[in-house]
């Protein structure tokens, strides 16, 4: 199945909007990816260096390749494969989002939770808020088994 999932970037580099109220992820902070999962939206909590790939992959001005297996996630010339992560519920909520007939849209948030500076890569069932995000091309996304 494939999905045009809307891309946005903040009209002012470092503003974003919040993530809002989210399900606290057990342990979260010693692994390599922390969720957050909401009613409406799923959120990713990477190290620096994979964020820095992620953003400039999903969230640069080209446009990417991804691909959600069950076991994979492909993204252009990446692969990851970690079970730990892709065995998690919060990757069960994002291939629901994906696979639901929503509209979904991707960006980046904050929460204060967090410390300053780091981002929360969103994909959530309602737009960002206009004032901050300008949408960009939108991201084919392949979801397979």
């Amino acid at each position: 199945m494939q999905k045009n999932v809307h891309r946005y970037s903040a009209y002012f580099p470092r503003w974003c909007q919040a993530f809002g109220d989210h399900t606290p992820d057990p342990g979260g902070e010693g692994r390599a990816v922390e969720w957050l999962v909401s009613e409406d939206a799923v959120g990713l909590v990477v190290l620096p260096e994979v964020r820095r790939i992620l953003q400039h992959e999903l969230l640069g001005t080209s446009e990417p390749h991804l691909e959600f297996a069950t076991h994979a996630v492909r993204l252009n010339r990446h692969e990851f494969t970690e079970a730990g992560v892709l065995a998690h519920p919060g990757y069960a909520a994002l291939r629901t989002l994906l696979l639901g007939d929503d509209e979904l849209h991707l960006f980046l948030t904050y929460h204060l939770i967090y410390p300053p500076g780091t981002r929360i890569i969103t994909a959530s069932r309602k737009a960002p808020l206009a004032l901050l995000y300008k949408e960009m091309a939108p991201l084919p996304v392949i979801v397979s088994q």
